[in-house]
């Protein structure tokens, strides 16, 4: 049975440069993206992400919630990863967002410490689990470097993951 999981593009469009997108196909995930992140795919690259993908409309609660999130200096593609996951009562979203990991890092907002983000490295631990890779963290580093991630808040986070998660 797929579970639902709410991702960000940062994920995806990592995924998308180490060649690892087609992968989503085999997960037991239908990934879920609110209509801003749908927004940033279409602006920022290759549309064939949008393939793998679910877009959820926000509505009503939702998108209220959203525009809350938003005025805590939030983006309006997390704020609405955030929203949709409280919606679909998830305690995690994808996301490697360096601007939004320290903002969340920092934020007194309940709402926002309710969430946990997860990065790349979840999709790694994934793919490992059901054996469509055998190198963890050749992936980790090839992402880290081709992204321009080294030394930071999303480097520290999916290393953090890999290991809690003993790799």
């Amino acid at each position: 049975m797929q579970q639902n999981l709410v991702t960000d593009s940062s994920s995806l469009f990592a995924l998308e440069r180490v060649h690892l997108l087609s992968l989503l196909q085999q997960i037991p995930f239908t990934l879920i993206i609110p209509p801003a992140i749908k927004q940033e795919i279409e602006a920022g690259s290759d549309r064939k992400i949008l393939d793998f993908v679910t877009v959820q409309t926000l509505n009503g609660r939702t998108l209220k919630k959203a525009r809350s999130l938003e005025y805590f200096n939030i983006g309006q593609g997390e704020a609405q990863c955030c929203a949709l996951a409280f919606f679909l009562n998830h305690n995690f979203i994808i996301c490697d967002d360096r601007k939004f990991i320290r903002q969340r890092l920092f934020s007194n907002n309940h709402d926002l410490k309710k969430i946990q983000v997860l990065g790349f490295a979840f999709f790694l631990h994934v793919f490992y689990r059901e054996k469509l890779i055998t190198e963890v963290w050749k992936y980790f580093d090839t992402i880290i470097s081709t992204c321009n991630w080294e030394r930071s808040e999303v480097q520290i986070a999916n290393f953090t993951l890999l290991k809690e998660l003993v790799y």
